[in-house]
């Protein structure tokens, strides 16, 4: 594996829980949707990224299921978990690099990202997944006018390929 950038923060060992969270999560960017990994997610869950926004469980499931039909692979070719202060158990903060391969032609794209898996002490339940590329913050509505167009882009975005998903997990079919 390369290495993954740590965008200022230090790495430091997972838990055993957090591993096997990571590790589910992990299946999904690894182009294989299935209900292991969505079981972690609550369903009022987001996912936000740079290019979608996506509430509740069967949204989240939709961007993810989508993937392979983009991708002919997805490989994670680095991977490493942060100590952010801001950040507390059991919520975790990583640092992936994946290597995605595009169908149409032979292009490949490495995607560093800062990804926060915020999740419920109460259940254990993701209940919202953000995926920073470059840990460059996703743009919101607060972020004025320009802030609020490309959020609702992002809305718009993940509510089309909702409903152009299936949404039924990868063991399930």
């Amino acid at each position: 594996m390369s290495d993954a950038p740590t965008f200022g923060y230090s790495e430091r060992q997972p838990t055993t829980e957090e591993k096997e969270l990571i590790d589910d999560v992990l299946k999904l960017y690894q182009l294989k949707p299935v209900s292991s990994a969505y079981a972690r997610y609550s369903p009022s869950a987001t996912f936000h990224d740079p290019i979608g926004l996506a509430k509740g469980l069967e949204a989240v499931k939709a961007q993810f299921n989508s993937m392979p039909k983009i991708f002919s692979e997805s490989d994670t070719k680095a991977l490493k978990v942060l100590d952010n202060p801001a950040v507390k158990p059991p919520s975790i903060q990583f640092s992936l690099s994946q290597l995605y391969k595009f169908k149409v032609g032979s292009s490949e794209k490495l995607v560093n990202s800062l990804v926060t898996l915020n999740v419920d002490p109460s259940n254990n339940l993701i209940t919202h997944h953000e995926e920073e590329w470059d840990a460059k913050p996703n743009t919101t509505g607060e972020d004025g006018f320009f802030g609020k167009i490309n959020e609702l882009r992002k809305k718009f975005t993940a509510e089309a390929i909702k409903l152009g998903a299936d949404t039924t997990p990868a063991d399930q079919k």
